[in-house]
């Protein structure tokens, strides 16, 4: 069996996204394993909820950077996971290969996101997130999979 040394909980804040953060938490703490929750905003996006529009006087980017990186840190610490590392990425690709390409510089050994089915023909014709990062990874991956309503 693989002892993980650097594992990474790749999230995009949804329930599926908790869920594999939860799953890293544990398999982080079996193996000790230092542990970083990473997130991606891609490309600029048009629809975001009212929590996450900069105010007028604000860069938009820098922004959604910064909120992405307290959600990080909520995140940890709803987990007791306080001194998880956050990384955030702004990509005007996507979220799989930033999230392949930060594991390729930084030594992670396991990645960890959540996997839904498809919901669409763009996830049909361009593949899911999950499906990307399983294909293009260096190293193990481990998708978690939750009952959504």
């Amino acid at each position: 069996m693989h002892n993980y040394a650097h594992i990474m909980a790749a999230t995009d804040f949804s329930a599926v996204g908790d869920a594999a953060a939860e799953q890293a938490v544990a398999v982080a703490d079996h193996y000790r394993a230092r542990l970083t929750f990473f997130h991606v905003v891609e490309h600029f996006p048009e629809h975001l909820p009212h929590y996450r529009m900069s105010r007028e006087d604000m860069d938009p980017q820098a922004f959604l950077v910064d909120r992405a990186t307290k959600d990080l840190q909520a995140l940890g610490a709803r987990l007791g996971r306080q001194d998880a590392e956050v990384e955030v990425r702004l990509t005007p690709h996507s979220a799989k290969s930033a999230i392949v390409q930060f594991a390729r510089d930084h030594a992670v050994d396991l990645i960890v996101l959540g996997a839904r089915g498809h919901h669409g023909l763009a996830d049909l014709i361009a593949g899911s997130t999950a499906t990307g990062v399983v294909r293009a990874a260096h190293c193990s991956v481990l998708t978690v999979r939750i009952e959504e309503p």
